[in-house]
């Protein structure tokens, strides 16, 4: 078996549970790489930095490129992250909420439910893109051109190699280089001109850091988000009742945004490097081999969720992996759950009903890792 085999990517949820029950860690082939399914061994990685690496795993998933931050171990790991938790003030995200609410307006006042609608195209795609092109100070009037490099930078487009990818992924750069020196020369408030103006341990960050920075920010600001939403919507459609009830009951949405992205999360697999000999379940891990801690499948493991394979809005623990664990936890968390929430809020208040549309070509993200939707048509009422 292929780890990063896309033909189960439509409902990989058997094959977590095959795993967990049979072959809690198997050695798979084509990732050159150690599978980890059950909950108590993904957290006992993502926990544990200094026995496994960030750094040394980068790249390890067939062609992934080294980001600064993401694969980065402490100290440095520890003085970049600095750099953003500076930037998510108060202030700031109230800012960003400000806005947040202003855009989801207007994205879903443009909305013909005379039509089925293409809610991936219509709002779960284009509003984190523009809350986070507000943030970086960037224009919005290139979102798809940003959709597009987030694409091929993650792996989730139609390109199938590096080869296809890397055209998008240097026109990227090649933005973002071209922003660095405008910062220096006129900074604002934003957060390209913060990490522009850095510096760790009195050196300013070279501009391959700081292009890699920015890179980080776009495809983290939108796709984890969008993922989560179209997630969510695609559920509710199949699951009516779960609409009924959200909009019975206003104070379950955060219950709701926080169950899916349990049940079926946006991210679903992160690798580390053992930096020493180590033993899961009998079997070894060599120093120097890569893991793959699959957060989807320890997010439904049985012996520590009740019931894991059913969506509920009772649930109480949400300890779940869908945000990493320990000092990489995702920094933009919050901001995905406030644009997820407000988002809901949104289509709550203006649509009655929401179904899915028979026979519609929808298309799901082509990763093993990113989980979530690029075209998702779905039938919206008023009445």
């Amino acid at each position: 078996m292929k780890f990063q085999d896309l033909e189960f990517a439509a409902d990989p949820y058997p094959i977590y549970e095959k795993w967990r029950k049979e072959q809690p860690i198997w050695w798979a082939e084509d990732v050159q790489g150690w599978v980890l399914s059950r909950y108590d061994d993904v957290r006992a990685v993502l926990k544990d930095p200094a026995n496994f690496s960030s750094e040394v795993a980068a790249g390890r998933a067939g062609d992934t490129m080294s980001l600064p931050l993401l694969h980065d171990d402490p100290p440095r790991h520890t003085a970049l992250r600095a750099i953003v938790n500076r930037s998510f003030t108060s202030r700031v995200m109230k800012d960003i909420e400000q806005n947040l609410e202003n855009v989801v307006t207007q994205l879903i006042e443009e909305i013909d439910v005379q039509h089925p609608v293409d809610i991936a195209e219509a709002l779960t795609i284009p509003l984190p893109v523009a809350l986070i092109s507000h943030f970086m100070g960037i224009p919005y009037e290139r979102k798809d051109d940003f959709k597009r490099w987030s694409d091929s930078l993650t792996a989730t487009g139609t390109a199938k190699t590096m080869e296809e990818r890397m055209p998008d992924i240097q026109e990227m750069m090649a933005f973002f280089r071209g922003e660095i020196p405008k910062r220096r020369a006129n900074p604002g408030d934003d957060l390209i001109s913060k990490v522009v103006a850095a510096e760790v341990e009195g050196d300013a960050l070279t501009e391959e850091v700081v292009v890699g920075y920015c890179q980080l920010l776009l495809i983290a600001g939108n796709e984890t988000t969008t993922n989560l939403l179209s997630n969510l919507l695609h559920y509710i459609a199949d699951h009516p009742q779960v609409w009924n009830e959200l909009r019975a009951d206003a104070n379950a949405i955060d219950a709701a945004i926080e169950e899916c992205l349990r049940y079926d999360p946006p991210v679903h697999w992160i690798s580390r490097n053992a930096l020493a000999d180590v033993e899961f379940q009998g079997q070894k891990v060599a120093k120097g081999e890569t893991v793959y801690t699959i957060l989807g499948s320890a997010n439904r493991d049985p012996d520590h969720y009740e019931d894991p394979d059913t969506f509920r809005l009772d649930r109480k623990r949400a300890d779940h992996h869908t945000f990493g664990h320990g000092i990489h936890f995702c920094i933009g968390a919050p901001l995905a759950r406030m644009e997820a929430k407000h988002a809901l809020m949104g289509m709550l208040e203006r649509f009655t009903t929401i179904e899915h549309v028979a026979d519609a070509e929808n298309e799901r993200t082509h990763s093993s890792m990113l989980r979530g939707y690029h075209h998702l048509w779905l039938k919206l009422s008023t009445t």
